[in-house]
């Protein structure tokens, strides 16, 4: 009889162990191009279209107190996104050659902190940080790097698609709080009519 137990037991235990080490975490749902444009915390993108002058982005966020990223430096740029490396490509090097213009103002909203976020831009040569304007122009965009995993946590990033990031302005170190960034094109620039591209605002982690 306690052999029999014990046969039983061990069977329970291989079962609820198999079980176990065979589930795995579901990936993060991806978000749909309507859900995305939704969310209202960082990590966050906005489809837009920069073929017309005009307003392109008006967002009221929050940035979240962050653990991971450490140090978490907030970038505003651009993103493609497709399958074909060499089309995404040349679309990136259309906006950076292009010289596309736009203006960038970032305000948080706190009323103890409230006022103008100081953006800057990263120089020429890449190798230091231009400030922007008060006005908040900027001349061009440039290739830009952003911490996937808070992307993928989002459901804004998906493995299977190809991402090209391009940096209007950067925020720096910001803290927690309520913020609102505008975007506006200078120019009409049909020539980027038929780009799918959105507007983002991510995480680069000084932490690394």
């Amino acid at each position: 009889m306690r052999a029999v137990r014990a046969v039983v037991a061990s069977a329970a235990l291989a079962l609820l162990v198999g079980c176990g080490s065979g589930s795995s975490p579901e990936a993060p749902k991806l978000l749909t191009r309507a859900e995305a444009d939704a969310r209202t915390v960082v990590p966050f993108t906005r489809g837009v279209r920069l073929d017309k002058a005009g307003r392109i982005v008006d967002v009221t966020f929050d940035a979240p107190a962050v653990v991971d990223p450490q140090m978490p430096w907030l970038k505003l740029g651009l993103r493609l996104q497709g399958q074909d490396e060499e089309a995404l490509s040349k679309a990136a090097d259309s906006l950076r050659e292009g010289a596309l213009k736009v203006r960038v103002h970032l305000d948080r909203l706190d009323r103890k902190n409230a006022g103008a976020v100081i953006l800057s831009r990263s120089s020429d040569d890449g190798r230091d940080w231009v400030p922007i304007p008060n006005d908040g122009h900027v001349d061009r965009v440039s290739p830009a790097t952003v911490d996937t995993y808070p992307l993928i946590e989002a459901g804004l990033h998906s493995r299977d698609v190809s991402y090209r990031t391009l940096e209007m302005a950067d925020a720096g170190l910001i803290d927690a709080g309520r913020y609102r960034v505008t975007v506006d094109a200078v120019d009409d620039r049909p020539e980027f009519r038929n780009l799918q591209v959105e507007f983002i605002a991510a995480y680069y982690s000084l932490g690394k």
